[in-house]
């Protein structure tokens, strides 16, 4: 696992280069809405139906506000951090 976790954290940091250079300022509602409207709808009437509308409401949509770059570029830098091949550090003494 830690073997693909650098390549993914690559790859999703690569597609929200894209997402900055082509469309700076859209937002990630705009994004899945210019993809397909239909199930942007159908997430927001199952969330409020299904679970709760408050979460809709208050988390949902004000994170469909953020920009689009932002949702791939935040896994991909969890990603490689997560993937980083630590070394332990052992603390010798600067005698």
């Amino acid at each position: 696992m830690r073997v693909l976790l650098p390549g993914l954290g690559l790859l999703l940091l690569a597609a929200a280069a894209v997402l900055l250079i082509r469309d700076a300022g859209q937002s990630a509602g705009e994004l899945w809405a210019s993809i397909d409207a239909n199930s942007l709808v159908g997430l927001g009437s199952l969330i409020e139906n299904r679970i709760d509308p408050d979460l809709w409401v208050d988390v949902v949509l004000p994170a469909l506000t953020w920009p689009a770059w932002l949702f791939a570029a935040v896994p991909g830098v969890l990603a490689l951090v997560a993937g980083r091949p630590w070394r332990r550090w052992r603390g010798r003494g600067c005698d």
